[in-house]
């Protein structure tokens, strides 16, 4: 089969590679689509030896012999659990904590391939009216329900999400679909920007509005009740705590690397809640799963860039450049 493999720094090459060798409750998946993720970009930058792709949909083509109530040809999406599940995190139900994670990571096998496997209980149907695209994306609205979950948001809350990569997009949504009263955000890309209209209450371009000044402007200086950073910015990180109402909290969704200089004094004389979000919890994705198929939100404007396995290294450069919203591979 065909595969994507990383070979250094911003390096993709396609290689011939064994089909994966599956295990007793495995399953064997032709991939149809796989998003890039805003975790893989790390990984690409960097030549990181970790996996990567694991936001994929396909049909079961293969199956081991203790596999149950699957049938071959079946469509699906795959919940993407690498956790260990008995170690003191996965017993909380915090996946992103395992112990076991990173050392799992490395040995992960993604879906930039014309085949992937998958435990068959991490398996979910795509419900008739589903596409293989809107499957791809079950996974990373995961991730925005929990931060949305972690922040504690309560219907009528005013919400401000900077960054409109494709998770900033997702949490805003999610944010609205759970009854925020008012979600602002704000982003530097164009085609970003574009895409957010009409899905939130007003977008604001940085390049010609400073967001916090207009985002106190619209909540009469008191600032919004929950913050969520989403692009992974010094400048973003920064401006969530100016930004955020007294006693209110900031949610840390995308990953800085960098170093951060902040007024840790305001955090305490401000009484305010800064929180980290990492992954899912247990039965989170079947909720993402509903709110797509019951269209409670709209992710077809993210799915409208669609590239094959070939050119897989010019879709991470556009990933990288904020362009195309969610980029699809299509192996």
């Amino acid at each position: 089969m065909r595969a994507a493999v990383l070979e250094g720094k911003r390096k993709f090459v396609i290689e011939e590679v064994p089909e994966p060798v599956l295990e007793k409750d495995e399953v064997l998946i032709k991939v149809q689509y796989c998003g890039i993720c805003g975790s893989d970009l790390h990984v690409f930058k960097e030549g990181a030896g970790v996996g990567f792709g694991h936001e994929y949909s396909g049909d079961i083509v293969g199956m081991g012999p203790d596999v149950k109530g699957w049938r071959m040809g079946e469509r699906v999406a795959v919940e993407p659990i690498i956790s260990c599940g008995e170690c003191f995190w996965c017993q909380r139900g915090e996946l992103g904590l395992c112990e076991q994670y990173f050392i799992a990571l490395v040995e992960y096998k993604g879906a930039f391939a014309t085949y992937a496997k998958a435990k068959y209980y991490h398996l979910h149907k795509l419900p008739r009216g589903l596409s293989y695209e809107e499957g791809t994306i079950i996974e990373p609205t995961t991730c925005a329900l929990h931060a949305i979950k972690v922040a504690g948001m309560q219907k009528g809350d005013i919400v401000a999400v900077l960054g409109l990569g494709p998770i900033g997009q997702l949490v805003a949504r999610v944010a609205k679909a759970s009854g925020a009263k008012a979600v602002y955000a704000s982003e530097v890309s164009p085609l970003r920007l574009k895409m957010a209209r009409g899905a939130v209450d007003e977008v604001i371009d940085v390049k010609l509005t400073n967001p916090v000044d207009r985002i106190l402007e619209l909540t009469d200086g008191r600032g919004p009740d929950i913050v969520f950073e989403c692009a992974g910015a010094v400048a973003t990180t920064q401006q969530s705590i100016a930004l955020v109402r007294k006693g209110g909290t900031v949610v840390i969704v995308a990953i800085c690397f960098e170093t951060v200089e902040l007024p840790v004094s305001n955090i305490n004389l401000r009484g305010l809640t800064v929180k980290g979000s990492m992954c899912f919890s247990p039965g989170e994705y079947a909720v993402a799963l509903k709110l797509i198929k019951n269209n409670k939100i709209d992710v077809a404007p993210l799915l409208r860039r669609k590239m094959p396995l070939a050119k897989i290294n010019e879709a991470f450069e556009m990933a990288l450049r904020g362009e195309g919203g969610k980029i699809l591979i299509k192996p």
